[in-house]
């Protein structure tokens, strides 16, 4: 709940006549309202931004908010959403850092909130957004970009228009501190949209908005408001955001700056006789393995039965609250759904995603094979099979590790002449199934005055002559012999065999 000083009462009472715009049963978010109860300061952003255990709000919508003007090692905090009339467009983020940022996190590349004719306008409220990423992968029941509907009841929601934000819009040409600038085919980033039901758990349904993209070597992303359809989370009872990226950190999280702007949040209202039928709460996975998944919900009063569907697909009905699903897929992603039925009238869906186990070993390699050398052993083999795929093979030296590949051959170097070794090789895949290993029993050649180790290149060669001098080029000659090898000014002698 917002503080609030006495001196806002009546700004406060003016606020909940006239908090959203109603069109028949549409309600819209209406920023121009709070700036008669949120206090903006001298850099166009809502004061207490940087204050724990305030949020903003109106007679509807409830916005997330959390922070603190001195945090974890003295650093100020903040994430949800604020409010600002900064509508800065400027790059603060130049010479790829993102210093300059810190103090200029309230602008928005269009200049500004919409206006009653949906057109940005110059000191027009909009909100700005930041998701808080790092809690919820310690928390995954915290949303830090979450909207609460305060009346309690279930709204179709509608949609909502998004902006860029400057920061990540600028980091996505330029690159930043942080985040490196799109250039690669597939470079996204995208702002999805989720449904919460009655309980506040997530519906299972989505909507996803790309803000920017590289395809066909060129960066897309826009500066203007865009229009964010949000009817495919159907009726819920509040909603959140995350956000994805390309550009990610498999420790840190996202390096794109997770910010965009928000504004006119539109929602349909129900009356009594029209409210649709409750979609199924509770949802959990009870098990899961390779091909099967079992998902169970809430029992619900008054309901004739339940409708199964698995990636939107229907496939079966049931009267029970517990429903396995077969035949799946190792290994593979899920959206399992359930819908009530009740008087012919059907819920919408409540959906959990799942993605299958896979418990399965790859085949040990097969047809394992070796060339010798007098320093080397060449060792080759067969691919191997598995359910899934298979990611990588492990290499052992007389049953120590030696080298992991995803190739089916590879030289090992640096061995003693006449000597005999033990070779194995183990298959894995990604879900760290390992084969059992294949092992071979192999011998290097005995050493002369002539031979000298394997051949490897590591820098361009020169020039190849035979022992009398004859010029050969630069190629290592596929017949088994004594040559001279000039690399670097620097001439060695190098003997084939069997290579």
């Amino acid at each position: 709940m917002a503080h609030r000083s006495n001196k806002h009462l009546f700004a406060l009472i003016l606020l909940i006549l006239s908090c959203s715009v109603y069109s028949d049963d549409t309600l819209t978010l209406n920023l121009n309202d709070y700036l008669a109860n949120y206090i903006i300061n001298e850099d166009s952003y809502w004061e207490d931004t940087y204050t724990d255990d305030v949020h903003l709000e109106d007679t509807l919508f409830a916005f997330s908010h959390s922070g603190a003007a001195d945090g974890a090692g003295g650093m100020a905090y903040w994430d949800g959403f604020t409010l600002s009339t900064s509508g800065d467009t400027y790059n603060y983020g130049k010479e790829g850092s993102s210093d300059g940022w810190i103090a200029k996190q309230w602008g928005c590349m269009a200049g500004g909130g919409l206006n009653d004719n949906m057109q940005p306008e110059s000191d027009r409220p909009y909100l700005v957004a930041y998701w808080g990423f790092h809690k919820e992968t310690l928390d995954p029941d915290y949303h830090s970009l979450r909207i609460d509907f305060i009346d309690n009841q279930p709204h179709k929601a509608v949609g909502v228009y998004i902006c860029n934000h400057p920061w990540p819009y600028y980091g996505n040409i330029n690159g930043d501190g942080f985040a490196s600038a799109f250039s690669k085919e597939g470079d996204h980033f995208a702002l999805v949209a989720h449904g919460l039901n009655e309980l506040g758990e997530p519906t299972g349904t989505s909507a996803s908005l790309q803000l920017a993209s590289y395809h066909d070597n060129k960066l897309i992303q826009s500066s203007d408001w865009q229009y964010f359809d949000l009817t495919s989370l159907g009726t819920v009872s509040g909603l959140y955001f995350t956000m994805e990226t390309s550009d990610i950190d498999q420790l840190y999280g996202a390096n794109t700056a997770a910010y965009f702007c928000l504004d006119k949040l539109s929602v349909l209202s129900f009356s009594k006789e029209t409210e649709p039928l409750p979609r199924p709460t509770g949802l959990q996975i009870l098990s899961y393995g390779e091909d099967t998944a079992t998902l169970a919900w809430n029992r619900m009063e008054n309901i004739d039965k339940y409708i199964l569907l698995l990636n939107k697909n229907e496939i079966a009905s049931t009267v029970d609250t517990v429903y396995t699903f077969y035949d799946l897929t190792a290994a593979t992603a899920y959206e399992l759904s359930v819908m009530a039925v009740a008087d012919n009238d059907t819920s919408e869906v409540a959906a959990l995603s799942v993605t299958t186990k896979d418990l399965t070993s790859p085949t040990p390699p097969a047809n394992l094979q070796v060339q010798a050398d007098i320093y080397s052993l060449l060792l080759t083999w067969d691919p191997a099979d598995d359910n899934v795929a298979v990611t990588r093979y492990t290499i052992y030296l007389d049953n120590e590790p030696y080298r992991r590949t995803t190739d089916t051959t590879h030289r090992i170097t640096g061995l003693q002449p006449d000597t005999q070794y033990e070779l194995a090789i183990v298959a894995e895949d990604a879900a760290g199934n390992k084969s059992e290993r294949a092992t071979i029993i192999a011998h290097t050649l005995p050493q002369d005055d002539q031979a000298i180790d394997y051949f490897e290149s590591t820098t361009e060669i020169e020039a190849v002559y035979t022992l009398n001098g004859l010029y050969l080029g630069k190629q290592i000659p596929a017949k088994s012999g004594t040559y001279l090898i000039r690399q670097n000014n620097k001439v060695s002698k190098l003997t084939i065999i069997n290579h």
